[in-house]
């Protein structure tokens, strides 16, 4: 008996992770990418993707430096600083301003320095092989800060190496530039495997950039387990997205309510007591002092269209 090619075809299930012969697939699941596709045993057990099943938790360096809780999803909310090249919350840095200090709140390093005098310091860290500084100098050649040119190349070079180390921040990045297709050629392929490595990793904006994908292709389940995990992380776009779903009939009330809840949870877990006395006594901390010192000031003017390619479903 002859056997067709088609019959020999072999397609990777995203769940179980094992490679089955094309038969063993639904139309709709062949026509998915390989870490969403799941095989007609997984479909009916209910197994999940590896790709939803990882990254359902922030990393501990997503957690303030000093008091160790995570930190706002907001950058504007959280200080990057270049000396240490670590981030600490807002609500940290008022309580040492309350102190009296005015220097880092971390190493205690002087923050006050030119542009020219910050960008001499990230590079040193970069020499030095930190891959952090290398995404936070990727980011100023990105959009040409610190008084240097635009250069999209230069930074597509940084984030690649960035996220080589781990870097999920950059992974994310380079997700973006490549589902844009503005500055560089437009590629899905590398897109989707950079958010995945980062959402894998627990980073919510790539989480919240492959909902907003797999909706935008029609995968309609798919996009909601994404924003269900991102949801219950603390972003309020994804919550937003899960919402709408449920209104037009592709979610659930059960889905929106555990996202919801998990949201609100999440907030609770980032918001420090010097964050909730901030919120009380001081509304806008005089931060901007920084804004030659800081690479922080940098990563709030990368808008969140920069770290998401959408806001809102339609």
């Amino acid at each position: 008996m002859k056997i067709s090619g088609a019959c020999l075809r072999m397609l990777f299930c995203g769940a179980c992770e094992r490679e089955l012969p094309d038969g063993s697939f639904s139309e709709e699941q062949r026509a998915r990418r390989q870490s969403s596709r799941r095989c007609g045993e997984c479909v009916a057990s209910g197994k999940q993707l590896v790709l939803t099943k990882k990254g359902r938790t922030r990393s501990e360096a997503d957690d303030c430096t000093i008091c160790q809780l995570p930190l706002p999803l907001d950058f504007k909310q959280s200080s990057f600083n270049v000396c240490c090249v670590k981030r600490v919350c807002i609500g940290c840095v008022l309580a040492a301003r309350k102190r009296g200090m005015r220097d880092c709140p971390f190493c205690r390093a002087p923050t006050r320095m030119t542009d020219s005098q910050a960008l001499a310091m990230i590079r040193k860290r970069v020499a030095a092989g930190d891959p952090v500084a290398m995404y936070a100098l990727g980011t100023k050649y990105e959009h040409g800060e610190f008084r240097l040119e635009k250069d999209v190349t230069r930074a597509l070079e940084l984030y690649e190496c960035a996220a080589e180390l781990g870097v999920k921040e950059a992974h994310n990045n380079l997700g973006v530039l490549y589902a844009k297709g503005a500055d560089v050629e437009k590629d899905m392929a590398k897109s989707f495997r950079h958010y995945e490595t980062a959402a894998m990793s627990g980073h919510v904006p790539a989480r919240y950039n492959l909902g907003c994908e797999e909706y935008k292709s029609g995968n309609y389940d798919l996009a909601l387990q994404h924003w269900m995990i991102s949801a219950k992380l603390g972003d309020d776009d994804s919550l937003s997205n899960v919402k709408i779903l449920f209104m037009n009939g592709l979610a659930t009330k059960a889905d929106y309510a555990a996202a919801l809840r998990g949201y609100q949870k999440a907030i609770e877990e980032m918001t420090s007591p010097n964050e909730k006395k901030r919120k009380h006594c001081w509304l806008e901390i005089t931060l901007r002092d920084q804004s030659n010192n800081n690479i922080m000031d940098g990563n709030a003017r990368m808008s969140r269209q920069h770290q998401r390619n959408s806001s809102r479903v339609p």
